[in-house]
């Protein structure tokens, strides 16, 4: 190949290296596919202890991008033509050389065959087709690729609730890096398919960090988040009620986290500032034997009919915080209550420091009910001696 295509081939690289000193998470590798008459040989390119390995002929390695992306030139300079493919999470970029011409093109990657027959017939924002891998580790397909049928409703719940949350990371580009914190994460179902659509359909950057306070679902979550290759995401075995971070969030969620737990996640997101929350409450518990109101008493007296205001009072409660907190705040219902009845979705996006009228209105009501609820206990600053 002639010797003046290294310019324009370094030149392509550079963006290459730009990408990946950008965004170091998402890299997967890299191979190189070399041509000298009618044969072929094949090098790759892997991470290794902070740097690269690259095999071509020999193993070489090298402590930055732009060396290794160097030495790849120098080798395709040697043939008569050369294909570069530098792969991330969901897309693939190939420069290709020979002596008529150095060009660049992107792909998305594609993914396994998944059957879709069993989905109701729509255009699908964590697409099947693309995402077969996260499906796959995430228990939504059977070996041979296809659609587990109990899995069906959970997989539309999931695409549901991206559907319902998309639009608050609109104000977000690929300059900006989120710190997306999931309390009281569980196995993190919701983090890998906010990962996946972030990244790999809106190409936000994004580092996820897990809580809970169970050592055996953090296992999972680091076990699922290395077979997925999510090197953005951290799991952490810690108790919420102290967990701050060195880094403030800038989105909470919170999926089904059980009873109390919901509003020590509220209270970390309201504490730290988070600009975006996302929250679906579980158990309602805490206020069931506490509120009191005396005007309610003939129907409140029912058993049955006192734990289904508990329910509201609960959420309304905390929603009214959140107001009282700066924050524009809104509710829907995410799924069929047929599916669980616990389906109310949380929407909170922080618009000002504080509301006072809101205050005013959220002391109101407490003062009404006479209660203290967790999610005022937790959204102050304390530490351990405190409780």
């Amino acid at each position: 190949m002639k010797s003046q295509n290294r310019a324009k081939i370094m030149m392509f690289f550079s963006g290459i290296a730009g990408k990946y000193n950008e965004n170091p998470e998402y890299f997967i590798g890299a191979e190189a596919e070399f041509v000298s008459g009618g044969k072929k040989y094949t090098g790759t390119v892997r991470e290794s202890a902070g740097g690269f390995e690259y095999s071509f002929l020999s193993k070489r390695v090298f402590d930055t991008a732009e060396a290794m992306l160097s030495a790849v030139c120098d080798d395709m300079l040697k043939y008569d033509s050369a294909v570069f493919s530098y792969m991330e999470r969901g897309r693939t970029t190939v420069v290709s050389a020979d002596d008529r011409n150095v060009k660049i093109t992107k792909n998305e990657t594609e993914s396994e065959y998944v059957d879709t027959a069993l989905l109701r017939a729509k255009d699908y924002i964590i697409n099947p087709h693309h995402a077969g891998k996260l499906m796959r580790v995430l228990g939504y397909l059977t070996e041979d690729g296809k659609i587990k049928n109990d899995k069906i409703r959970k997989y539309n719940q999931t695409e549901r609730f991206i559907e319902l949350t998309s639009s608050m990371f609109d104000g977000f580009s690929q300059n900006d890096e989120l710190c997306v914190v999931d309390c009281a994460c569980g196995k993190s179902y919701l983090s890998f398919v906010l990962n996946y659509y972030l990244w790999e359909v809106k190409r936000i950057r994004a580092r996820f960090i897990g809580i809970d306070i169970s050592e055996n679902v953090i296992a999972e979550s680091r076990r699922m988040a290395e077979e997925l290759g999510y090197k953005n995401m951290e799991f952490i075995c810690e108790d919420l009620r102290f967990y701050n971070g060195e880094k403030r969030p800038d989105v909470v969620i919170s999926l089904h986290a059980c009873d109390t737990a919901t509003d020590m996640a509220l209270g970390y997101a309201i504490r730290n500032g988070a600009k975006k929350i996302i929250c679906v409450p579980c158990c309602h518990k805490e206020l069931l034997d506490k509120y009191r109101k005396d005007d309610l008493e003939p129907i409140i007296k029912h058993g049955v009919m006192r734990a289904r205001l508990n329910d509201i009072l609960t959420d309304g409660i905390r929603m009214a915080k959140l107001e009282a907190e700066g924050y524009s705040v809104s509710c829907v219902e995410y799924c069929s209550p047929l599916d669980t009845p616990k389906n109310l979705l949380i929407r909170a996006e922080k618009v000002k420091k504080g509301d006072i009228a809101a205050q005013k209105a959220y002391r109101e009501l407490l003062s009404e009910l006479r209660v203290t609820p967790s999610v005022e206990l937790y959204s102050s600053v304390f530490d351990q001696t405190d409780i």
